[in-house]
């Protein structure tokens, strides 16, 4: 029997779109002969885009919505996602086409033989498609910084597309804190693993509602990394600290 897939889609303000989205996820795996349920985490959006899941969930039950109203954040929503998931891998994906969902059986694939697999724009293969300019700029920045403070083996570790294997998050999840919106930069700075694989894919343009990228995202995903830093840095040296602090104790 094949393995099950969770499909974990975080929205907010994605009621225009996540109709489509399922439909067309649902296609796409169905095609492939791949089973799968689709978990998706709203964070109470007040666009109604729970209440459109919920008509989706009636008609289908592998399509599984949530809402969290008292809770905000994309990586938080992911791993809140992880945790109502029943499949034995997760693949991560926006609800609004940025994402190519026609690369999922591909990863679905790749996650057969390594732990995490990171959809590129950065390859050969892939690209940032219609990006404007300044949005393609600011993701290359942040891509620098984050390969600087964390050096990681891949090429794109800003992705939102990406999958990664059950037992591997349960093995990381005591160590994950969420926070912010790239999720997939922090399990990257925690999990131990040289069986990592790239995909490449062409960035879309957003089929209904606005970007949530603008300049005080930007900065918040700047904070997220320093603070990210600061807490695998403490956990690192927790032993040294703690010894630290005893002696300090015993010897005013």
């Amino acid at each position: 029997m094949q393995d099950k897939t969770s499909i974990i889609i975080p929205t907010y303000n994605e009621a225009g779109n996540i109709k489509n989205c399922v439909e067309t996820i649902t296609h796409v795996l169905e095609k492939n002969s791949l089973p799968f349920e689709i978990i998706i985490v709203d964070d109470n959006s007040p666009d109604g885009t729970y209440e459109v899941t919920k008509v989706l969930a009636a008609y289908d039950s592998r399509i599984k919505p949530f809402v969290r109203r008292n809770e905000k954040g994309l990586s938080s929503a992911v791993t809140f996602g992880y945790n109502k998931a029943s499949g034995d891998q997760f693949v991560v994906v926006d609800a609004d086409f940025q994402h190519d969902y026609t690369k999922i059986p591909d990863v679905i694939r790749l996650l057969k033989e390594n732990d995490i697999v990171v959809a590129t724009r950065r390859s050969e293969d892939g690209g940032y498609g219609n990006f404007p300019i300044y949005r393609k700029l600011a993701s290359l920045f942040a891509t620098k910084i984050s390969e600087w403070l964390f050096p990681v083996k891949i090429s794109d570790p800003m992705s939102g597309f990406f999958g990664i294997r059950k037992s591997v998050y349960l093995d990381t999840k005591d160590k994950l804190n969420p926070r912010g919106y790239k999720i997939l930069f922090e399990i990257l700075g925690i999990v131990k693993t040289d069986k990592i694989a790239e995909i490449g894919y062409t960035f879309g343009l957003r089929t209904w509602g606005h970007s949530k990228l603008d300049s005080g995202v930007i900065f918040y995903f700047l904070w997220d990394l320093v603070s990210i830093k600061w807490y695998q840095w403490r956990q690192t040296h927790s032993f040294f600290l703690g010894n630290k602090g005893r002696n300090s104790h015993i010897h005013p």
